[in-house]
């Protein structure tokens, strides 16, 4: 499926791999894991996943709200009240107002919170953000520096009002690490990796386990395809030190095609893995159901593209088709009720509990906007349209 894209050096190297009925029924892996060496994909070729990491932290969100430990109508400042007064842009101008009701859990589930990313911004928002909140993923700030940070900052909406993408996954791990008393990473690690055995999914790359990782696959000026030293816009470090708290629960873990595996049974199994039970079949469906109204759908982008519209809506914590249709993959695909949400490095997946199936697609393909808006490293998005409908023929037939 993938040569001539790889042949083309349009893409390093992509593991792919669907699953029906308990079965994995394709798996396959092209190209290289690095282009230095020559090294080969393999299947347990280790990924950054991006934002494929914010389903986690939303799962591991909703385990806590089923120990009563936090609710969906729960406002943030019940934790952190640095977010009691917060002030919302009204207008490019910057002119500001206050905010009507407070954040809740929900808002930040539902992307709906008001946050956004810097890079999606302009002007002194997109300044005030990497300045004042370090890089996205390898933040050196301390959490409460971060929290801090993020408090000072103003709101792009109302609380409630619109979906905007952003920091709002971040602020959910942070808030579960506070909670538990100990790093996002072990509750993690406690409560989803060492029950499901996905050993290898983390945010600290462990030594022993660096050489099974993807090269950082770019692109340069030219639009060749290169080994990168970091990701774009250095939203992370090429090694993660030791001694930084901040970890990423909106895009901050590696992980393996088969350890994602173990994670997206959740959405076609009732919350359950493989028989290992993480989650209630009532919270499941809660989190597969659409939360945002039409209006919020039909004004929802991303890049400037509409996001959703008639065909998907969002849930909590990943997207949900609401209107199957055979040519859209983003960002998921499958029958109506499927899930799923991508990761900004090339990665994307769907669980379709209707066909009892999951499709997931890996790889390093991390291109800078501005690359993209000038044509190049959009064969990716060749790529998964190409595994999706691949996807799509060997599960209908």
């Amino acid at each position: 499926m993938f040569k001539k894209i790889i042949d083309d050096k349009k893409l390093g190297g992509v593991t792919a791999l669907i699953w029906k009925d308990g079965q994995v029924i394709y798996q396959e892996s092209q190209g290289f894991k690095n282009l230095e060496t020559g090294e080969l994909m393999t299947n347990d070729t280790i990924f950054r996943i991006a934002s494929m990491t914010k389903p986690i932290t939303s799962v591991l969100t909703m385990m806590l709200c089923e120990e009563k430990k936090l609710e969906l109508s729960d406002p943030i400042t019940k934790w952190f009240p640095q977010f009691g007064a917060m002030k919302v842009l009204k207008n490019p101008a910057e002119d500001y107002e206050d905010a009507n009701q407070y954040i809740t859990i929900l808002d930040l589930l539902t992307h709906t919170a008001g946050f956004t990313y810097g890079d999606l911004q302009s002007g002194k928002l997109k300044d005030d953000y990497r300045k004042i909140l370090g890089a996205d993923i390898d933040s050196e700030l301390t959490n409460e520096r971060w929290i801090n940070g993020l408090a000072s900052l103003p709101l792009v909406s109302q609380p409630g009002k619109l979906f905007n993408y952003g920091k709002s996954t971040d602020l959910l791990g942070i808030l579960i690490s506070t909670i538990e008393g100990k790093s996002l990473g072990n509750v993690m690690k406690e409560k989803i990796f060492d029950p499901l055995s996905m050993s290898d999914t983390f945010f600290d790359n462990p030594k022993n386990k660096r050489d099974r990782c993807a090269s950082n696959f770019g692109f340069n000026e030219s639009g060749n395809l290169v080994n990168l030293e970091t990701v774009p816009s250095k939203m992370a470090c090429k090694e993660r030190p030791d001694d930084l708290e901040f970890e990423s629960g909106c895009g901050g873990l590696w992980s393996t095609v088969g350890d994602y595996l173990k994670f997206a049974r959740l959405f076609v199994e009732n919350g359950s893995s493989n028989g290992v039970r993480l989650l209630s079949k009532e919270i499941i469906e809660l989190m597969c159901t659409n939360h945002l109204t039409a209006c919020q759908r039909a004004n929802s982008k991303l890049m400037g593209s509409a996001m959703f519209k008639e065909h998907y809506g969002f849930g909590l914590g990943l997207a949900v088709v609401m209107k199957e249709i055979n040519y859209l993959s983003m960002p998921c695909a499958g029958s109506i009720g499927s899930v799923g949400w991508p990761g900004a490095y090339g990665n994307w997946w769907s669980a379709d509990p209707i066909k009892k199936s999951i499709s997931i697609f890996l790889t390093h393909s991390m291109t800078e906007l501005h690359q993209l808006g000038h044509g190049i490293g959009l064969e990716l998005y060749d790529a998964i349209d190409i595994f999706s409908n691949y996807s799509r023929k060997i599960l209908n037939h």
